[in-house]
């Protein structure tokens, strides 16, 4: 049986010949690019069963490199792995944008790079057998097989819907936790209607977005009910992926939206600033409507309730009920500065802001931050409220001292090329 070819591109010689040892090891035929120009090339030539693609590479990176596969009718179908050292969520946004078929940092251990590689082969073989077979083999209306299975400890939800989007059958994506079963429904590659405890649309389709477990599958072939959802895939999913980031903050206050929110009393003297969006939820806080009550009552979108909630919360006016006496989890988050802009305008900071930025390194905790910066507890959350909505903070959920270690012991620096092992280093950028 003839071996699958895989191209691996990019620019840095020391990566393509590491590549290739573990992809020849692994039982794989190598064909090498340098740039995304001489990619499209050895695609011709070879007509790989995939390419591993580096993203920053003089001539032309990878984006564009992938852009061009994707809408070529006589490469559209060979897969494409994205495989670099950016990690940023824009980056990966972009990558889905483009066409990838699977997006991966060279942080990862070579186990998962090959698990990952073996599950896209698969499904682009499994996607060509049902081109070329007949349809109508199976009428009886029973439900397929899972085609694609997880857990979203493993992959999170926007990830296991990129794969699900990517394997271009129409069918339902079903997350399952403690008894209950959200569906999400696919038809030709495009997301048509999703639904969870009542709740339809757009609006279940986020609600999932932000469960951090359960498992997952998809099954080809069931048809949607009904149509609700008529965002395309890659709008569902950039905005999916934003929410669950920003969750990353909210939750570190907000355990989910069926907490009850009540008014306390000012920490300080200090006066307070609120804008019209704070003042409409906040005159609907009573002590006994949880946020989804809320929700209802302004008619507003959930996520944004939820988001001006985080900030009163912070800022001291709001307090709920299973944090009332103690409020920890804010202070134990670590702020990060966000490294992709999406605007080229220029920008000003307050002094407070600045007090921030001056002791935000990536490591040091928010009450760290605090400290140092001598910012009191009410302007601190509307300093870091205004550098989170201009994109350029972004606060993460407190992390374990011990690092995760890579592979034979070696560390995983996150953002950066990492060793696959000591003797062998991908060179960074």
């Amino acid at each position: 049986m003839a071996k699958d070819l895989v191209l691996v591109v990019d620019d840095e010689l020391d990566n393509r010949v590491m590549m290739r040892y573990f992809l020849e090891s692994w039982g794989y035929e190598v064909v090498l690019a340098a740039n995304g120009e001489e990619a499209l090339l050895r695609v011709e030539e070879h007509h790989p069963s995939l390419v591993l693609l580096d993203l920053e590479m003089p001539i032309m990176d990878g984006f564009e490199t992938c852009h061009r596969l994707k809408q070529d009718p006589k490469t559209e179908d060979i897969p494409v792995m994205m495989f670099t050292g950016l990690e940023a969520t824009a980056n990966k946004v972009e990558g889905i944008r483009r066409g990838a078929d699977d997006y991966v940092v060279k942080t990862v251990d070579p186990e998962e790079i090959q698990a990952r590689i073996e599950m896209i082969l698969r499904r682009s073989k499994r996607a060509q057998l049902k081109a070329a077979t007949p349809a109508g083999n199976d009428s009886n209306g029973a439900t397929s097989p899972p085609v694609i299975t997880g857990t979203l400890e493993e992959k999170h939800f926007p990830e296991a819907m990129q794969l699900v989007l990517a394997y271009g059958q129409s069918g339902v994506f079903q997350l399952e936790k403690d008894g209950e079963l959200a569906s999400v429904y696919i038809e030709d590659g495009d997301v048509v209607h999703a639904q969870w405890m009542g709740i339809q649309g757009i609006d279940a389709f986020y609600e999932m977005a932000l469960w951090r477990d359960g498992q997952f599958s998809y099954h080809v072939g069931e048809n949607a009910p009904e149509k609700t959802i008529d965002l395309s895939g890659t709008s569902l999913l950039m905005e999916a992926t934003r929410r669950l980031d920003e969750w990353n903050m909210i939750s570190t206050e907000i355990p989910d939206f069926d907490v009850v929110p009540h008014r306390v009393a000012l920490p300080s003297s200090e006066p307070i600033t609120l804008t019209a969006e704070d003042w409409q939820v906040l005159r609907k806080v009573n002590g006994r409507r949880s946020i989804r009550r809320i929700v209802d009552e302004v008619e507003q979108d959930l996520f944004e309730v939820g988001r001006t909630i985080f900030g009163l919360l912070t800022n001291g006016v709001l307090s709920l009920e299973e944090t009332h006496q103690k409020k920890t989890g804010f202070y134990e988050a670590v702020p990060h500065l966000v490294q992709e802009l999406t605007t080229k305008e220029p920008f000003e900071f307050t002094v407070n802001e600045w007090a921030l930025i001056s002791y935000i390194d990536g490591d040091r905790d928010l009450g760290s931050v605090a400290t140092l910066s001598g910012v009191p507890p009410h302007a601190l959350a509307s300093a870091l409220k205004s550098l989170s909505n201009r994109g350029l903070v972004k606060l993460l959920a407190a992390k374990k001292t011990s690092k995760r270690p890579g592979p034979r012991g070696v560390p995983s620096e996150a953002g950066s090329d990492s060793p696959f092992h000591p003797e062998l280093r991908f060179r960074a950028k």
